[in-house]
């Protein structure tokens, strides 16, 4: 198990210890600590939460209320029968509700987890990222998960969003998407996420697959923490992450339109 050498605040301490996918403790790595998030998937869509609104994009036969755009770096209305835009400097956080206008990250943030599971989004877009599930490598080598048992929450909603064919287990789909996260109670299943490493500026978009992580988790580092797929963590940090890392970055929600992967 790796210790934390820094304060649990809400900014950034640095990765205290890398380690393989193998060897990573499930109550410190941040895995959902639910059996990942993940109930078994019954196969229906019953008590699912949906990723917020339609996809971004304005057009002027809208109400005028304003909504993010497809890359999520600014937020749109309709004004007078034409688009107005404002850039938001570190991203838009998507409305959940038809009636309220999205809003730009950097609004205070206070962390509350009194659940099981995290159903609220950082309003400053900023998680500590974890790894978890089972996934596939650059070679196509494939790569499990001891603490999780790879049967993601959303199942059902990617197989009949064709994003996985009908016949795949769980295992099978988490393998085929490889880029994915849990926080789908947070963000809503399939939910498109932007995920950024601020330090060194890499960049993936990954879709919400499963629930997750547990709230005492999240509670014992004061800080909202997104649950990923080894992929997505080699691929920013070099390595699987666990929640003491307090490895820091930055998620933006965008279009289910944008492809899953690296951002060039």
């Amino acid at each position: 198990m790796r210790v934390a050498l820094c304060v649990l605040v809400l900014s950034s301490c640095g990765t205290v210890m890398a380690v393989t996918d193998s060897g990573i403790d499930a109550a410190v790595r941040g895995d959902d600590g639910l059996d990942a998030g993940n109930a078994v998937d019954s196969g229906s869509d019953a008590g699912l939460v949906d990723a917020g609104l339609p996809d971004a994009g304005v057009s002027c036969s809208g109400s005028g209320r304003w909504v993010c755009s497809a890359d999520g770096n600014s937020r749109e209305r309709c004004v007078n029968s034409r688009v107005e835009t404002a850039n938001c400097a570190t991203g838009c956080l998507r409305s959940l509700d038809a009636g309220t206008d999205a809003t730009c990250l950097g609004a205070p943030f206070t962390l509350s987890c009194p659940g099981s599971y995290g159903l609220t989004r950082s309003t400053i877009g900023d998680y500590y990222l974890t790894a978890f599930g089972c996934w596939v490598d650059a070679a196509g080598v494939a790569h499990g998960d001891p603490g999780d048992n790879c049967i993601p929450t959303c199942l059902a909603r990617a197989k009949s969003a064709g994003l996985c064919p009908m016949s795949d287990t769980g295992k099978q789909c988490e393998e085929r998407v490889t880029w994915f996260t849990a926080d789908g109670a947070r963000f809503g299943c399939l939910a498109r996420l932007r995920v950024t490493n601020l330090a060194n500026g890499k960049s993936v978009i990954a879709v919400a697959l499963d629930y997750g992580p547990a709230c005492r988790l999240e509670t014992a580092e004061n800080f909202p923490i997104l649950d990923a797929s080894g992929r997505v963590d080699r691929y920013l940090f070099g390595s699987d992450q666990g929640s003491t890392d307090h490895a820091r970055v930055h998620v933006v929600e965008v279009d289910q339109s944008i492809p899953l992967g690296p951002v060039p």
